[in-house]
């Protein structure tokens, strides 16, 4: 059995026990190896500790039963092996940025920015995109304004996206102000200020607003700092690339995701959703970096 294979066969058996009093040494012995030997191949394979991906599997549960049950609070930090309501509060703050009782309070799962809550556990394909399909480092850029004119839907539904994209691509010549080449397109994601819907925008940068065609919107992006990601695969593979990026790469990097949009940029290199060659940059707003880190 490899690496990849016996990290595959742990992740199997800690989803079957995320309820119960699981321990790294324990999940080691299922897969024959020395408790540090097993630490050490786990987070060399998913780029995160036993006792974190435990943790965040956990967590991600506990916010299906807070969406989903009628369970109280306390009853789904008991469940998910959380010492006081107190503490798992704190830990569901700390990944998603909003506590459970906010989380609880929303109208659909769907429309926020937290992904990773859909993410289903790593398996074997998912591991492999981590190593082979994505920039695990990011580039940091410095961007100046950007002028966008593109399509808006609420919310990040994958169908949705597909029809938005289609209709846009049809319609993007009649934007008279373009800028840059045409095989460049973004897709900016933004808070809408309501509770935590989100609005996703198919666009292109613009010299200036213009005239807005019918149905399209302006959008301005103010200058900022951005750690840029570069996806390779289909699009199928991106929410790992995001839950990389939010739940492993953001905590352990010491930067802020500062409050503006993020978005991700297409140019040439995408070959189409489906397309395992095609490659695209994903920009994530941080906070201002030193001269030796740009370095």
């Amino acid at each position: 059995m490899n690496y990849t294979e016996s990290v595959t066969k742990a992740i199997a058996y800690i989803e079957e026990h995320l309820a119960g009093d699981i321990t790294p040494e324990e999940i080691a012995a299922r897969v024959g190896y020395s408790p540090y030997h097993f630490h050490r191949i786990f987070q060399s394979v998913t780029r995160s500790s036993v006792s974190e991906y435990i943790r965040k599997r956990r967590l991600t549960h506990a916010a299906y039963d807070l969406f989903y049950s009628d369970l109280r609070i306390v009853e789904i930090a008991v469940k998910y092996r959380f010492e006081s309501q107190e503490a798992f509060t704190r830990a569901f703050q700390h990944l998603f940025s909003i506590t459970p009782g906010q989380f609880r309070k929303q109208t659909d799962m769907k429309d926020t920015l937290f992904r990773t809550m859909e993410k289903k556990a790593l398996d074997e394909a998912g591991l492999k995109h981590l190593h082979e399909r994505m920039s695990l480092e990011p580039v940091y850029v410095a961007t100046g304004t950007l002028q966008l004119v593109g399509m808006e839907i609420r919310g990040v539904n994958s169908r949705d996206v597909g029809r938005l994209w289609s209709r846009f691509r049809q319609r993007a010549a009649e934007i008279a102000t373009r800028r840059g080449p045409e095989s460049v397109f973004y897709a900016l994601i933004e808070l809408t200020g309501v509770r935590w819907e989100v609005s996703y925008t198919a666009c292109v940068e613009v010299e200036e607003a213009g005239r807005l065609p019918e149905g399209m919107v302006y959008k301005v992006l103010p200058s900022g700092t951005y750690a840029v990601f570069s996806h390779r695969g289909s699009l199928e593979r991106l929410s790992d690339t995001f839950d990389y990026i939010y739940n492993i790469w953001l905590p352990k990097s010491g930067k802020l995701r500062t409050n503006d949009p993020e978005f991700a940029r297409y140019d040439e290199r995408y070959l189409g959703p489906t397309n395992e060659n095609s490659e695209i940059d994903i920009y994530i707003p941080i906070n201002p970096i030193s001269q030796r880190e740009r370095s």
